[in-house]
């Protein structure tokens, strides 16, 4: 045994034994008819670190009603026990104010500074409002490795809303993965609530489904580093994408990765058209890039793909298919600037774009290093029906010159669990679901691989 491991095994040692100790005192509180709880929030307050709070079906499909969770411990798991042939443990917010004040959420779960390492699972929650227009499914408020999974979130002010304290290392690790979240929106303040709403150090969402936000965008972020992939986003009223500024972003490498999702805007959009914003609107810098990798998107307008609006904001767009679906446009914008941002910062190769699409003048994104051509056969097996695999013909001449071994994806946050061996080895799968992507020795464009 060498120096340096002589000299860590005592901590070592009273490292597993606390977990140990830990684990053995955990226990299961169960909420329902019967059990010896009825309200979550009993359960809350009775639990202690490590425990799980098991809440069963309500008899007749009934919800919980007026949840107002507050949670202030660490480690505490919320699972979902539904009945057979549900999906979900039902959670309604009707009739109760999320103001704030006197102890209330902002949100039916609201996870406060210090409960960090908690898990949402296997609810559905529905209802959240206050004066404010922000009442919210969720709220992340200062917790770090906060997880979220296979939620259904909608009819809230917001879904999932998040925020850190304006340091570094506030609302880390957030993760929200297979969860559906849909409609959420207020029409007194449109615009000013959102499907997601994001704010902290870090977030990772994957394999959802986020959809048809009522008034807002369908993620806004101000996180310092997000990560989207294998998602599938659309027909939001606004972007599907706003991701600008705070404290947090003018600080240097505040990037965000998205890879491998399908982001579709509404052919009805009647609120702003651009697809991806990465830049400001509070006057903060933007310092980082966003990362485009092997994305499939499908906008009919004339407004941009990707804008960028800060002086420190830059775009890598590598990989992706970016298709104008079934509109007969002509010269729609693959990106833009304003707000300072520089041309040059747009940058990338080895894109399908098709359709009547133009290109900026000047910037590193050139004609010569991108495919671009008018498709005169369907690109994807059924839009319809949310399948946005290429067709057999199409995968034909959907190929790009890059293998594995050259794909580098940007290290943002540290994801060798979820991608492990492959830097795309899942593709999205309709509902809010995953799969293996089948890639050849070429990987083919945008956010699939081989057909089986």
């Amino acid at each position: 045994m060498n120096a340096e491991i002589k000299r860590f095994f005592p901590f070592l040692f009273a490292l597993s034994i606390a977990l140990s100790v830990t684990n053995i005192h955990a226990k299961t509180l169960e909420v329902g008819d019967g059990k010896p709880y009825s309200r979550i929030e009993d359960a809350n307050a009775a639990a202690q670190r490590g425990d799980v709070i098991l809440v069963h079906d309500l008899e007749n499909d009934r919800p919980y009603e007026k949840v107002a969770v507050f949670v202030q411990k660490k480690n505490l798991t919320f699972r979902a026990a539904p009945g057979e042939e549900k999906s979900w443990v039902r959670l309604s917010g009707m009739d109760f104010d999320y103001s704030g004040n006197g102890g209330a959420p902002r949100a039916i779960f609201q996870f406060n500074r210090g409960a960090d390492g908690c898990v949402l699972e296997g609810f559905e929650l529905f209802g959240a409002h206050n004066e404010s227009h922000n009442g919210a499914g969720v709220r992340i408020n200062q917790a770090n490795r906060t997880t979220i999974r296979r939620c259904s979130i909608h009819g809230n002010d917001m879904g999932i809303m998040s925020n850190g304290d304006g340091t570094s290392n506030t609302a880390a690790d957030q993760r929200i993965e297979h969860c559906e979240i849909h409609h959420n929106g207020d029409t007194a303040e449109p615009g000013q609530n959102h499907n997601l709403y994001l704010g902290g150090t870090s977030a990772t969402v994957s394999f959802c489904e986020i959809h048809s936000s009522l008034t807002g965008h369908n993620l806004k972020s101000r996180a310092h580093q997000l990560r989207m992939q294998y998602c599938f986003i659309h027909d939001s009223a606004n972007r599907e994408f706003d991701l600008v500024d705070a404290a947090d972003t003018a600080e240097p490498e505040s990037h965000a990765l998205l890879r491998g999702n399908i982001i579709v805007k509404n052919p009805n959009c009647e609120g702003n058209r651009s697809v991806i914003h990465f830049g400001q609107d509070g006057g903060k810098d933007r310092d980082g890039t966003l990362y485009l990798y092997f994305n499939t998107i499908v906008t009919p307008f004339l407004a941009p793909v990707v804008e960028l609006s800060a002086p420190g904001a830059k775009a890598e767009l590598v990989g992706n298919l970016i298709s104008n679906g079934s509109a007969r446009q002509s010269n729609q914008q693959v990106a833009n600037v304003r707000g300072g941002a520089q041309i040059q910062n747009l940058t990338g190769m080895q894109n399908y774009i098709s359709g009547d699409f133009v290109l900026p003048k000047d910037a590193g994104l050139k004609p010569e290093d991108n495919l671009i051509r008018l498709s005169k056969s369907p690109l994807f097996v059924n839009p319809v029906k949310h399948d946005y695999r290429l067709t057999k013909e199409a995968e034909s001449t959907s190929k790009t010159t890059l293998t594995f071994k050259q794909l580098e994806i940007p290290p943002i946050l540290n994801d060798a669990a979820i991608d492990a061996p492959a830097p795309l080895r899942w593709q999205y799968r309709h509902p809010a679901e995953k799969e293996r992507r089948i890639n050849e020795k070429a990987l083919y464009y945008g956010a699939y691989g081989k057909n089986k």
